[in-house]
């Protein structure tokens, strides 16, 4: 385990997880469904990855200080960490402020995750608390708490990348650079989600 950086943010598991509605830090996972008529250049990747089936695509990690967690990351791989900011508005009008950083070199990679920082956490937990109501759920996600992936195509970032040695991430060397498995405390207890 390396120590931390001085400039370490607070880290938490989030987009590859469900809603939490007992956890303090936002989660949530999203199902991507492509429309083929309607589908953009953003949209086109999401298909392609899952055009021979079903995958995780990638997930992410909330920090609380997106700015140096683009400048670990830039130091790790020597490239720009692509530090997006933008906002996101619900059906019910209510914004939410968001950044992103590393989305590009977590795709490549399809096991580490890129970054998420919301401009207001508490209205975005609260709005999360509220989907998950809304979705009645047959089995009501509380969060997640363990991801297992397999090994990075860039073994070297790995040990170094912001997040992972705080997480509780697993590495199953013989799965390949894949999301082998998301592990999920519900209110009726632990579910493992692993794809066929």
């Amino acid at each position: 385990m390396n120590p931390p950086e001085p400039d370490s943010p607070t880290w938490t598991p989030s987009t590859t997880s469900p809603p939490a509605t007992e956890s303090p830090s936002p989660q949530r996972s999203r199902l991507q469904v492509n429309d083929l008529q309607a589908l953009s250049d953003y949209g086109r990747p999401f298909l392609e990855r899952t055009a021979d089936g079903p995958t995780f695509l990638n997930w992410a990690v909330l920090t609380d200080d997106i700015e140096s967690t683009a400048r670990r990351v830039e130091r790790i791989t020597g490239t720009n960490s692509e530090l997006l900011r933008g906002e996101s508005v619900s059906a019910d009008g209510v914004r939410m402020p968001w950044a992103e950083a590393a989305f590009a070199v977590s795709w490549s990679s399809r096991v580490l995750p890129f970054f998420l920082s919301y401009g207001e956490p508490a209205a975005c937990a609260q709005q999360v608390a509220g989907d998950v109501k809304a979705a009645r759920h047959r089995i009501r996600p509380l969060s997640m708490w363990r991801l297992v992936t397999g090994t990075p195509q860039e073994p070297e970032w790995a040990t170094r990348w912001p997040g992972l040695s705080e997480l509780a991430v697993g590495i199953a060397p013989e799965s390949g650079p894949v999301i082998d498995a998301v592990y999920i405390d519900t209110v009726d207890g632990e579910t493992v989600v692993r794809l066929p």
